[in-house]
C-alpha cells in the first residue's frame, strides 16, 4: 500500500504541475528507498540502465547533426513534399518515423528527427510542439511493426520461444502495426493537434538573426618582411580605418589566431576589415599584397563573429569605440556599428559615439565573445555566443556529420555491436571530427531532466513487484475473466499492461506482463501467441504520460509540454488504437 500511496501521490503532481516532473519523479523514489520499498541499489538501477544511456548518446548524436546544419538541410529536402502544407509536412514527417522507427530503435529515430523537424518548424513557420509529440508517438506505433522495432516485441518473441510455441517472424506484427498508424494519422487530422494550445510559434523556432555583409581582405606577409616580429599596436593601422582582425600563420591554414594589440605579427596571412580604399592604401604603403576573401575565413575554431546590442543600462552609451576599450580589455574587433535608419561611415568607427540600440557585430575569439555576452552587462547578444560558435565550427563538418548517422543507422539495424555501444561510437566520432565542437558541448546538448525522469522511473516497476502488486495482480485477472473465456482475458491483459506501461518502462512491463499471458494460456489450454502479442502491443502505446515511453520524456521539455498535454491528446488516442489493436490480434492471432 505504501508504495501505491507514493505513486499516486507523484501522479497527482504531474497532473497539477506544481514541481518539475523530473523533481517529482526524484522525490518519488527517494521516498520509495526511505520507506523500505526499495534497495538503495534497486534505486539506483534506473541511472546505469542501458535505455538511459543510450539516450544521452543521442542527444549528442542529434547536437552533430543540428550544429553542422545536416539537420536544416535534410529539413530543406523534405519540406518541398509539404509543398507549404502543414498537413503534408506532417503526412511527410509521420510516414518517415514510421518506417524509420520499424527498422531501428525508438529512440534512435527521434533523437535523430528532433533536430530536423526544429529546422523544419522554423523554415515553416510553425510551432514544434504541433509535431514533437506526434513524433513520440508515431516512433511507438512504427517500433510494433517488426521485431526488432521496439523491445517489447523482442521480450514477446523470446516469451514464445522459451515455451517451445509458435514464434513471430519479423513482419508478424506488421496488419496491427499499419492498422494503428492508419488510425493514427485519422485522429490527429480529425482532432488531435486541436487538443494542443501551441498556435503562438516559440523564441526556439525564430529565424537565426542575419549577419550582415563583410568585407574582409588578406594582407599577404612574406617571409623576411619588416612588419614580422612587431607587435600590431605598433602599426597605427586602426587610425586608418583598418581593423585587424586576426592573423592565419604559414603551416597552421586552418587555424585563425584572433588579433590584440599585442598581438606579434608573423609570416602568413593577414586578416582585415574595412573600406577597400584604405586596405588599398596600406598595402601599398606596407609593400603587401592582399586580396578579397569570403567572410567565413574570419570564423574558426578559435575565433568568429557576433551581433551585439547595446542595452538601455550600459556603461557604453555615450562613449566612442576608442574610449570603450573593448579590444584592449576584452579582446572584441567593432567591424561595423548599425544603427537603425542612420548610416555610419566605416573609415571613422573608432570616433562613433554609441547610443541604446546600436548593434555592434564584433570579432574575436570565443571565450572573450561568450565573456562579455554572458558575464558583464556592456552588450546583449542577439543570439547565444555559444549557439553561434557552435554553428559556425561545425558546419564544416556537414559531411562527416552525415556518415557518422549512416553508419550509426547501420549498426542499429543489422545489430553487429550493442545498440547502446552503436550510439556511443557516434556520439564520440561526433565530438573527435569536430561535428559537435568539445565536449563541453557534448554535455550541454544532451537534455538532463528528460533523463532524470526516465532514470527515476524505471525503479518504479521493481517497487510495484516488490510490493506484491505484480502478484496481485495475476491472481486478479485469473479469477475474474478466466471463467469468461479468452478473449475477456486478452482484454484484461491489454487493458492492465496498456495501464502499468504509463507509469513504469515498456520494456519492464512486457517483461513482467509476458510470463503471465504464458501462464494464463497455459490454464485456459489455448495458444499463448494472441496473449502475448497483445502484451507486446499494449506495453508500447503508451501515450497518456510523458515517461510511458522514452520517446515521450525525450520530447517533453523540447516541445514545452504539460503533463495534462499528454493525458488530453494521448488519452482519446490511447482508447482508439487500444479497440483496433485488440480486434485486429483477435483477427490475425485467432485463440
Amino acid at each position: 500500500m505504501v508504495t501505491l500511496a507514493i505513486l499516486a501521490v507523484m501522479i497527482l503532481f504531474f497532473i497539477g504541475g506544481w514541481l518539475r516532473a523530473d523533481l517529482v519523479a526524484l522525490i518519488g523514489l527517494l521516498l520509495l528507498v526511505l520507506t523500505n520499498q526499495l534497495t538503495p541499489v534497486e534505486a539506483m538501477a534506473g541511472f546505469s540502465n542501458t535505455v538511459v544511456l543510450m539516450i544521452a548518446g543521442l542527444f549528442i548524436v542529434g547536437a552533430g547533426l543540428f550544429h553542422t546544419g545536416l539537420a536544416e538541410r535534410l529539413g530543406a529536402a523534405l519540406i518541398p513534399y509539404a509543398k507549404g502544407s502543414e498537413v503534408r509536412l506532417f503526412l511527410v514527417l509521420i510516414v518517415t518515423v514510421t518506417v524509420l522507427s520499424s527498422l531501428m530503435s525508438n529512440t534512435g529515430t527521434v533523437a535523430l528527427l528532433i533536430p530536423v523537424v526544429l529546422a523544419m518548424s522554423r523554415q515553416m513557420g510553425t510551432s514544434p510542439a504541433k509535431l514533437l509529440m506526434p513524433l513520440a508517438f508515431f516512433s511507438s506505433i512504427g517500433g510494433t511493426m517488426t521485431i526488432i522495432g521496439t523491445p517489447p516485441n523482442l521480450v514477446a518473441a523470446e516469451a514464445l520461444r522459451s515455451a517451445g510455441g509458435e514464434t513471430l517472424g519479423f513482419f508478424s506484427l506488421l496488419p496491427i502495426g499499419l492498422v494503428a498508424a492508419g488510425v493514427g494519422l485519422l485522429y490527429f487530422y480529425v482532432i488531435g493537434n486541436r487538443l494542443l494550445d501551441v498556435d503562438d510559434v516559440p523564441d526556439t523556432v525564430a529565424p537565426h538573426p542575419m549577419m550582415p555583409p563583410l568585407s574582409v581582405y588578406a594582407l599577404h606577409v612574406g617571409k623576411g618582411h619588416p612588419l614580422i616580429g612587431r607587435e600590431l599596436r605598433e602599426t597605427l593601422w586602426s587610425r586608418h580605418g583598418l581593423t585587424v582582425l586576426g592573423e592565419r600563420r604559414k603551416g597552421l591554414a586552418h587555424r585563425l589566431h584572433a588579433a590584440r594589440a599585442d598581438t606579434v605579427l608573423h609570416e602568413g596571412r593577414l586578416l582585415v576589415s574595412g573600406a577597400e580604399e584604405d586596405v588599398h592604401r596600406i598595402a601599398h604603403q606596407e609593400g603587401l599584397r592582399y586580396e578579397h576573401v569570403p567572410p567565413r575565413d574570419v570564423y574558426g575554431k578559435e575565433a568568429g563573429v557576433v551581433i551585439f546590442t547595446i542595452p538601455a543600462n550600459s556603461p557604453l552609451i555615450g562613449r566612442c569605440l576608442e574610449e570603450s576599450r573593448l579590444r584592449n580589455r576584452y579582446g572584441l574587433n567593432v567591424l561595423r556599428v548599425i544603427r537603425p535608419n542612420e548610416e555610419i561611415a566605416m573609415t571613422r568607427l573608432k570616433d562613433v559615439r554609441l547610443e541604446q540600440g546600436d548593434m555592434l557585430v564584433t570579432q574575436g575569439e570565443w571565450r572573450d565573445l561568450e565573456k562579455v555576452g554572458e558575464e558583464t552587462h556592456l552588450l546583449l547578444a542577439n543570439e547565444r555566443v555559444t549557439d553561434v560558435a557552435n554553428r559556425a565550427v561545425s558546419e564544416r563538418h556537414q559531411l562527416a556529420a552525415g556518415i557518422i548517422m549512416a553508419g550509426m543507422v547501420a549498426l542499429l539495424v543489422f545489430e553487429w555491436v550493442d545498440p547502446t555501444v552503436a550510439v556511443w561510437i557516434a556520439a564520440l566520432a561526433m565530438v573527435l571530427t569536430g561535428a559537435v565542437r568539445h565536449m563541453d558541448v557534448a554535455y550541454q546538448s544532451i537534455q538532463w531532466s528528460s533523463l532524470l525522469l526516465i532514470a527515476a522511473m524505471i525503479p518504479v516497476g521493481k517497487a510495484l513487484e516488490n510490493a506484491g502488486v505484480m502478484a496481485w495482480l495475476v491472481t486478479w485477472i485469473s479469477e475474474s475473466f478466466g471463467r469468461s473465456g479468452p478473449v475477456w482475458v486478452l482484454i484484461a491483459v491489454f487493458g492492465a499492461t496498456m495501464i502499468l506501461s504509463q507509469i513504469i518502462s515498456n520494456t519492464a512491463t512486457a517483461v513482467l506482463f509476458a510470463p503471465l499471458a504464458l501462464s494464463l494460456a497455459a490454464a485456459l489450454e489455448v495458444s499463448p501467441v494472441p496473449l502475448v502479442v497483445a502484451v507486446a502491443i499494449a506495453a508500447s502505446l503508451a501515450f497518456m504520460t510523458p515517461f510511458g515511453s522514452p520517446t515521450n520524456a525525450m520530447v517533453f521539455g523540447i516541445g514545452g509540454y504539460r503533463f495534462l498535454d499528454f493525458v488530453k491528446v494521448g488519452l482519446p488516442l490511447q482508447l482508439v488504437t487500444a479497440v483496433i489493436a485488440i480486434l485486429t490480434i483477435l483477427i490475425i492471432f485467432p485463440f
